[in-house]
């Protein structure tokens, strides 16, 4: 074992000695920082008149939100928007386009979207609602409607799906589970998160086909394959060795960039609100899922790592099979990028749905995680974050033996 991890090491070095390797890096560093900063760039204007920072509204809304005198959403918290919006809400807009108000339209406007704020992410959700539902209007809904509502564009959702009815009653019953009336309250920064991630391991996992992709084919290229395989441990130890340090580069870059992206986000727009359920947020509105927003966030973070290593090692597969590393990259890119265009060519066929959304890239989306198609075990109903990890493992153990051979026993030219 002490060989293995000696000759990982030296793959390691071998690896970071490239400089293809720090530019690909580099690209994924600039887009996590971009991704992460972008949302508190610039100002807002008014009528070609600056009255805030970007950085100034998330500030306001993360302050609003915590201050809530209601934190749940129920006929108090709809009554409490309804009359604030009818007096303080509109009474502050109406001094916004008032020449007399007191104080500069910047002041008068940071007056107004205090007031707003509170209710901007129900707005979000409301706004759902309006889309799913024909002929429904935001000041419809109200504390006892508004979970009804949310039934009923489900039972669309479900509709539209094909789901069975064996899904649909799974869904209903987890549903049952979540507590009701939803606790509500500043998500921003787990939303934003969850926004990022998927984007940064989709740039991470073509930037780590770049970086391994000469694994094996860069043996060949070179026509170091002879000398590595006639070495001491060149027919058994080496290879494992490049394999692991393939799949371990794949966990730990991914690892890396998910933290640094959580740590801009704590720094931006806080992570208060981890205990809030996922159906308060506008990516989890139509979850049946029983859990808050760290578990959501936890489980999609673990499939982004588990669809990362996969990557590594299909890469690491296509070169020990080709003779070039460029061959490598392009089968990757196709690899990477196309199921992100093929899910929605198979969407109306459940068994070519249920293959292209478990795909790695696929998998990289909170929305593909938890799609509502569900996989049926032994009477147990499993979604798509709970069931392709594991087959992802095997797949792994798998293609890492069939790389082991293809390279061990490849005819040397």
């Amino acid at each position: 074992m002490a060989g293995i991890v000696y000759l990982a090491g030296y793959e390691y070095r071998k690896i970071f000695q490239r400089r293809s390797t720090w530019i690909a890096l580099a690209v994924v560093l600039a887009w996590v920082l971009f991704g992460g900063f972008a949302g508190i760039y610039g100002n807002y204007y008014m009528e070609g008149e600056k009255v805030a920072t970007h950085f100034q509204m998330v500030e306001m809304e993360r302050e609003a939100l915590g201050d809530l005198a209601i934190k749940k959403l129920d006929q108090g918290f709809f009554e409490k928007k309804k009359t604030d919006m009818e007096t303080i809400v509109k009474d502050k807009e109406a001094a916004l386009y008032s020449e007399g108000a007191e104080g500069s339209r910047a002041s008068r406007w940071k007056e107004y979207y205090r007031a707003y704020a509170p209710y901007g992410k129900l707005y979000d959700l409301l706004g759902l609602l309006e889309n799913c539902i024909d002929g429904l209007e935001i000041d419809q809904v109200d504390g006892e409607n508004f979970y009804s509502f949310r039934d009923q564009a489900l039972d669309q959702i479900y509709g539209g799906e094909q789901l069975s009815y064996g899904e649909i009653e799974f869904h209903k019953r987890e549903d049952g589970k979540v507590p009701k009336p939803f606790t509500y309250g500043n998500m921003a920064g787990y939303e934003r998160y969850l926004q990022m991630l998927s984007p940064t391991c989709i740039i991470l996992a073509f930037a780590i086909a770049i970086i391994l992709a000469p694994m094996f084919a860069g043996e060949y290229s070179s026509h170091m394959d002879a000398l590595a395989l006639s070495c001491r441990y060149g027919k058994n130890k080496l290879i494992w060795a490049k394999v692991i340090t393939g799949i371990s580069f794949a966990a730990f870059s991914t690892l890396f960039f998910a933290a640094l992206s959580l740590l801009e986000v704590q720094v931006i727009y806080g992570l208060d609100g981890w205990d809030l359920p996922v159906q308060a947020s506008i990516l989890g509105f139509f979850l049946s899922l029983p859990i808050n927003l760290l578990g959501l966030a936890v489980a999609a973070t673990g499939c982004c790592l588990v669809a990362a290593c996969m990557v590594a090692m299909v890469v690491m597969f296509c070169s020990a099979k080709m003779k070039t590393p460029f061959g490598v990259i392009i089968v990757s890119f196709i690899f990477i990028f196309a199921p992100m265009y093929l899910i929605y060519m198979v969407a109306g066929h459940r068994v070519l749905f249920m293959v292209a959304n478990s795909l790695p890239t696929s998998m990289m989306f909170v929305g593909s995680m938890a799609a509502p198609q569900l996989l049926a075990v032994g009477g147990r109903y499993l979604y798509f974050f709970q069931w392709v990890p594991p087959v992802y493992l095997m797949l792994i153990a798998g293609l890492a033996l069939w790389s082991f051979r293809t390279f061990q026993r490849h005819e040397v030219q």
